[in-house]
């Protein structure tokens, strides 16, 4: 538990650096602190790349465990590659989503997030976004439904294509909302990472939520063969404190400097709060059927980047999507 907390505190850490970092760029290089965001993110993603790899190209059955062997057989050496191949692909659609990106943001097409679908029109962007929000719709079923949806884990171009869906839209929406308020970045350029982090916050007071209400309230199973640690009452008050936090920055002014519509900022939380548990579960899945515990390892006590940031892969893509649709309604 103390390794826990040590490395949360500096995953916190790094996460306001990432959000926050100082914008002090030069007159050649105004935007320093979105190409800080920009390449952290990138490299959030390839990690993330590299740790789904492993659920998709799996260890034959019988092998004992995910990661290739230290044997150095020709089969292990094949199953890097493999891997390694995903990783990379993932890592270059990543980069290829950032500068659609960038275009649409610095040919001024891009103002804020709730006109994101009457600005992209039928850009590859807004296909990125679509294809994101309708798979986070179809892996909500597929937890349900598991093991029987394990048939669309049967093969590996499957898998791989889940992963594909998960970290792409991931990574746009972060720049796009951290894009947010670019028009007033030397009044204030930090409005994008204040949008990012309520969202963060959001899906980390859920978490909290359910956590707690899950662990002495719990008794109904949302999906057992997936995560028997997660019930319906756990989920109630995850959402029930997350909506309490979403007053709380609301009413202090959090979003009432590029936002309006208090019924679709609102329809839009309570969305992204329920969806960044699917998120966890879609994870959580994935990882059964591939018979691996954590993702990775690289943070101590917490596993590894996909363990960290699943519930967000889910969040902030639908978080971005919904609040666009509910503007057009209200």
């Amino acid at each position: 538990m103390l390794t826990r907390i040590i490395t949360g505190f500096f995953l916190f850490i790094a996460a306001g650096l990432w959000l926050f970092f100082p914008a002090a760029g030069t007159e050649s290089h105004p935007f320093l602190a979105l190409d800080v965001f920009k390449m952290i993110s990138g490299l959030v993603i390839a990690i993330g790349g590299w740790e789904f790899a492993k659920l998709v190209f799996l260890k034959p059955e019988g092998s004992n465990g995910a990661a290739p062997a230290s044997s150095g057989s020709p089969e292990d050496r094949n199953l890097l590659l493999k891997r390694f191949l995903y990783a990379a692909a993932v890592f270059l659609l990543a980069l290829l989503s950032f500068n659609y990106v960038d275009h649409e943001v610095w040919t001024g097409s891009w103002a804020r997030p709730a006109e994101v679908i009457r600005n992209l029109g039928m850009s590859p962007l807004l296909w990125i976004l679509a294809f994101g929000a309708i798979w986070w719709l179809a892996a909500s079923v597929m937890v349900f439904f598991y093991p029987r949806s394990g048939v669309l884990m049967r093969f590996w171009w499957q898998r791989a294509l889940a992963g594909i869906l998960t970290l792409i839209p991931f990574g746009a929406s972060l720049l796009l909302l951290r894009y947010t308020g670019i028009s007033h970045y030397d009044e204030d350029p930090y409005i994008g990472s204040r949008i990012l982090l309520s969202v963060m916050m959001l899906v980390w007071s859920a978490d909290t939520g359910a956590y707690f209400t899950g662990r002495f309230l719990g008794r109904h199973h949302m999906s057992s063969h997936v995560s028997p640690k997660k019930t319906w009452e756990g989920l109630a008050g995850g959402v029930i404190l997350a909506l309490l936090v979403y007053g709380i920055l609301y009413y202090t002014g959090m979003y009432t400097v590029y936002y309006s519509g208090f019924a679709a900022l609102t329809l839009a939380a309570l969305l992204t709060v329920i969806f960044s548990v699917f998120g966890d579960l879609s994870e959580s899945m994935y990882k059964r059927y591939a018979g691996i515990k954590d993702s990775g390892v690289i943070f101590p006590g917490h596993g590894g980047m996909l363990d960290r940031i699943d519930s967000l892969c889910a969040a902030i893509p639908v978080f971005l999507v919904s609040y666009a649709l509910f503007s057009l309604l209200f």
